[in-house]
């Protein structure tokens, strides 16, 4: 015990000293409540020790009637269960059950035959550190009743994807993010400690630490100032993303936000279109956390920006991916929306579906959400593949089907913006020509002596420009 009360008064000690590592602030300056508040929270969410998991998947489904999910099957929702876990590094899969269910029970989430089978199978193998139920989120008595049964901590889909967003937040931007997104899933354990509920703390040290001093009011007041304090900072990036956008437009760049289910090839599509080989796709899931811009050139010449988003997930809470939503506005405002399917993926249809339904929900103008650019990837993965037309099926891999992408954005891009393809004769190097080249996107320019015949894109703004600047001035003079 001593020992132990040793580290604590050490971790006590560096918290004072200002060197406790300030996960969602990058390093700012943080109160005492603040440190209260992300230590309460990180014992809440389970973070798991410094060489991860072996974790026991447990992947329930509903066996028949009404609530019988018929757009996937139970194997294909094991192995995204699988990649979940494999997407954190020290993290590993030790086995794996499918369970059966006619029902979720209330406060056990299973029958009693099916706990006591998963607990005889972790009591069996000591590999088995942690238990995965994959499902949407467990309400806090069954948290408590399968944990107190399995002897081991248990994860959910939300506490196993804020593991995940942890780990992949770069920016302060998505860190703050993924702060706020944490906080709805604390508020029902808080609130459930209320109701009787015993709070699951993860460490003797923090049992030591709050033990008498955190009752459920002291810990409601921390989370509501620290809850403010976060909305407060998100609204100050909602502005600042309002502000890059402003920017954007009054360069009057088209913009194409490409969405997709997550590890579709959102980043690399953004790689093969931009050419930018700085981006390193990785094979995971929730890569992106950070919306990106980046740089490309359509075939016309045109200049257009592509925007990299967050990936989508099914069975998560929608209050997981909301705090997200001021970088998703990148792709409310786009011009044009590409989405990515990973036509090798089994739920491939699925998986359509909920981006589908997801992107209803940001409020996104209906003319642009009519008009979405529907990209199969990954074809390379398949031997045979039909194609209705509805969709560009591509290769990011082997870059099939890129330039008939390129050529289609393009036209959507023209007819959404109300750009014009035309063609002006001026003369060769003189100033009408060198304005044409700085403002407008050149498709092809014929010489003719000493003019040139310029067929160009170009907005209706620059071309009542242009005509004020050259045309009717030639026409006075």
């Amino acid at each position: 015990m001593q020992g132990l009360v040793g580290r604590f008064a050490r971790t006590v000690t560096a918290v004072r000293r200002g060197r406790l590592v300030r996960w969602y602030s990058g390093g700012g300056d943080d109160g005492v409540e603040d440190v209260q508040a992300r230590e309460l929270i990180d014992r809440q969410l389970k973070l798991a020790p410094a060489g991860g998991h072996q974790v026991l998947i447990v992947q329930p489904y509903i066996k028949w009637g009404p609530k019988k999910d018929r757009s996937t099957k139970p194997d294909v929702k094991l192995d995204e269960s699988r990649s979940l876990v494999r997407t954190l590094d020290e993290w590993s899969v030790t086995d794996t059950l499918l369970v059966g269910l006619t029902s979720y029970r209330k406060h056990t989430f299973f029958g009693p035959g099916n706990v006591d089978a998963i607990a005889l199978r972790v009591a069996r193998d000591r590999r088995i550190t942690a238990v995965f139920v994959s499902v949407n989120v467990l309400k806090p008595i069954q948290h408590q009743h399968l944990e107190h049964r399995f002897g081991v901590p248990v994860y959910d889909r939300y506490l196993m994807v804020v593991q995940i967003f942890r780990r992949h937040a770069v920016t302060r931007e998505a860190k703050l993010q993924v702060a706020l997104a944490e906080l709805p899933y604390i508020w029902s354990r808080i609130r459930g400690t209320q109701d009787g509920y015993t709070e699951r703390l993860g460490t003797e040290a923090g049992q030591i630490a709050l033990s008498g001093k955190l009752m459920y009011d002291d810990k409601k007041d921390l989370l509501k100032a620290y809850e403010k304090k976060l909305k407060k900072l998100v609204d100050k990036l909602r502005s600042h993303r309002q502000h890059l956008r402003y920017n954007r437009s009054n360069k009057d760049l088209p913009v194409v936000a490409i969405v997709g289910y997550t590890n579709a090839g959102k980043t690399s599509l953004v790689r093969a279109l931009t050419g930018d080989a700085g981006l390193v796709p990785k094979d995971c899931l929730f890569a992106t956390l950070d919306v990106t811009v980046h740089g490309g050139v359509l075939p016309c010449n045109m200049t257009v920006l592509y925007i990299d988003t967050i990936g989508f997930i099914s069975d998560i809470p929608t209050r997981l991916i909301e705090p997200f939503v001021a970088t998703l506005e990148d792709a409310m405002f786009a011009d044009v929306i590409v989405h990515v399917r990973d036509m090798s993926h089994p739920d491939v249809v699925a998986q359509k579906a909920h981006v589908e339904e997801t992107l209803k929900t940001l409020s996104i103008n209906p003319d642009l959400l009519n008009n979405v650019i529907d990209v199969g990837n990954k074809v390379d993965r398949l031997e045979n593949i039909e194609n209705d037309g509805s969709s560009v099926l591509i290769s990011c891999t082997t870059g099939k089907g890129l330039d008939e992408l390129k050529k289609k954005i393009e036209r959507q891009i023209i007819k959404t913006t109300g750009r014009r393809i035309i063609k002006i004769r001026v003369r060769t190097g003189r100033d009408e020509y060198e304005w044409l080249r700085t403002h407008t996107a050149i498709v092809n320019i014929d010489t003719d002596g000493d003019y040139s015949v310029m067929e160009v894109i170009v907005t209706q703004s620059d071309l009542d420009v242009f005509k004020s600047l050259f045309i009717r001035k030639n026409i006075n003079n």
